[in-house]
């Protein structure tokens, strides 16, 4: 895994139901290692759309990445819900559906400004100043900002 690892999943999951919610027939670990890689690298790229435009994502979940409680616990949260998703035969169990939309809810927090990533780059300009959303009203008629 790129930002997450195995023990994150466990202080969510319990290990025996994250294994067996990534099973295969006749998996291997290895197997079963890149199903868990597969589901967080699409989490990563659902969190940068919501980050992006206020966080240096390249240099957060580059080659290194800069580890944040908050966003373990978002991209953890998110990745046991899809790997117990993709083998509910019925229905995701309640616990993990509140999972998933508090982790969705802390992102837009994010997104909105209302939380902030503590030790996260932000983006900068070449300057070295914040990079500030730009705000307008487009109500106008003839519609400048």
């Amino acid at each position: 895994m790129k930002y997450i690892n195995k023990d994150d999943l466990i202080s969510i999951i319990q290990e025996r139901l994250m294994n067996e919610s990534v099973a295969l027939a006749e998996a291997t670990e290895l197997e079963a290692n890149e199903i868990l890689d597969n589901i967080e690298l699409k989490v990563i790229d659902l969190v940068i759309s919501y980050i992006a435009g206020t966080y240096n994502t390249n240099m957060i979940f580059g080659a290194t990445p800069i580890r944040n409680g908050v966003l373990v616990q978002i991209i953890a949260s998110i990745v046991v819900y899809r790997s117990v998703k993709r083998n509910a035969a019925r229905k995701v169990p309640d616990d993990y559906v509140e999972l998933y939309k508090e982790a969705i809810k802390f992102l837009e927090r994010i997104q909105s400004g209302a939380m902030t990533l503590v030790d996260c780059p932000k983006l900068t300009t070449t300057e070295g100043t914040p990079v500030s959303p730009v705000w307008g009203n487009n109500t106008h008629k003839d519609f400048y900002i």
